[in-house]
């Protein structure tokens, strides 16, 4: 019935249900005794493998479980259709529980590899959610590329704890880029949006490609600046809307969520190319700020390093840390860490331990360091 686990987004005040299924038909998921069709529009959803169903954080928090519902339709007639039997499936769910640590492994620059990362998820010990942060697919070309994120939330989350996902520049390329939002966690169809999960609330944000829009690389098939324009009108909205959001009752921890680290010099590498959209990030920047945000959480640079607030290499005055917490095993970057020498990928895991958080490296042998602690900085 199903091509590996479900996957539960984190999306604003709500999960969204994804999974994948071997052959067309109808779905639906359970909870509580209430049913969520995957349905638009009055109809059904049958002529796809991907399959998606939004419910109310609480209704699931409450239920502590959800049975995901399938019948086969090989042929969609217009009178008379007839449907294959009944296929369930149930699975547990696991909210954040706040009475002990909270723990949170951060995946990026995967490139459709599954096995060492998940080795290092693995190695990190329980988690209570997974973070994946863009660059999961090496492109979205084809449909294994795309399912790459299924298999690494399956072999990690089994479809029991939440998701939040970001995506990353090469997410944009390939023949399917246009469908991923399918697959993954949207506002709406958009890739940007906030999160609540109990006390921790955090915003994920898309910053496209990491070239111009008019670079020849992408043949004109992008369009990331108005993109950007939009996304700077709903991060103006989330600090109009702040006792929404950020300063909402017990709200106790804040994090961004950003494939590209944007507000450092890291993502320009100094080259020219690199250096884009400079007053529209900087403006993101300060928006930012207001938010109290504890730290940001990115990849893209296959490196491990976290840039502070004032470091020469803090290019838009970021009043929060940039942690950059994913290393790739082809690079060599990741070697200027002894710990991770040899490694062949490293992940990074964030720990909520009531006014303590921190970022801790993994790497898939069960080496790690602290990256950065909020109570370091304060000392």
């Amino acid at each position: 019935m199903l091509y590996g686990d479900p996957c539960v987004f984190a999306v604003g005040d709500e999960y969204q249900i994804a999974f994948n299924t071997k052959e067309y038909g109808v779905a639906w998921v359970e909870v509580g005794g209430q049913t969520y069709r995957d349905s638009r529009n009055g109809l059904m959803r049958s002529e796809t493998l991907i399959h998606k169903v939004a419910l109310p954080m609480d209704a699931l928090n409450a239920a502590g479980k959800y049975r995901v519902c399938f019948r086969a339709l090989p042929q969609r007639r217009p009178y008379f259709p007839e449907l294959g039997a009944l296929l369930t499936r149930e699975y547990a769910f696991r909210p954040l529980d706040e009475t002990r640590s909270v723990r949170a492994f951060v995946l990026a620059d995967t490139h459709s590899w599954v096995d060492a990362p998940c080795r290092a998820a693995e190695k990190f010990g329980r988690i209570d959610l997974l973070i994946l942060n863009g660059d999961i697919p090496a492109e979205s070309k084809q449909i294994e590329d795309i399912r790459a994120i299924y298999d690494i939330t399956s072999r990690v989350t089994h479809g029991e704890i939440p998701v939040v996902f970001a995506r990353g520049n090469h997410d944009y390329r390939g023949r399917l880029a246009t469908e991923l939002p399918e697959y993954i966690g949207t506002r709406q169809g958009e890739t940007w949006f906030t999160f609540r999960l109990g006390g921790l609330w955090g915003i994920v944000l898309d910053g496209g490609e990491d070239k111009r829009d008019i670079d020849p690389e992408y043949g004109g098939l992008v369009d990331c600046h108005e993109m950007r324009l939009r996304e700077t009108a709903f991060l103006k909205d989330v600090v109009r809307r702040k006792d929404e959001e950020y300063g909402a009752p017990g709200v106790r921890a804040r994090i961004a969520v950003s494939h590209m680290p944007f507000p450092t010099k890291q993502m320009t590498m100094n080259q020219e190319k690199f250096t884009i959209e400079t007053e529209v990030y900087r403006e993101w920047t300060g928006l930012l700020n207001a938010m109290g945000l504890d730290c940001m959480l990115c990849g893209h640079m296959h490196w491990l390093e976290t840039v502070r607030p004032g470091d020469e290499g803090m290019w838009m005055n970021a009043n929060f840390p940039v942690v950059i917490g994913s290393g790739v095993y082809n690079d060599q970057l990741i070697c200027r860490i002894e710990a991770h020498v040899g490694a062949e990928y490293v992940g990074s895991g964030l720990i909520w331990d009531g006014d303590r958080i921190s970022v801790e490296t993994m790497d898939e042998r069960g080496n790690g360091i602290e990256l950065w602690s909020n109570e370091k900085e304060s000392r």
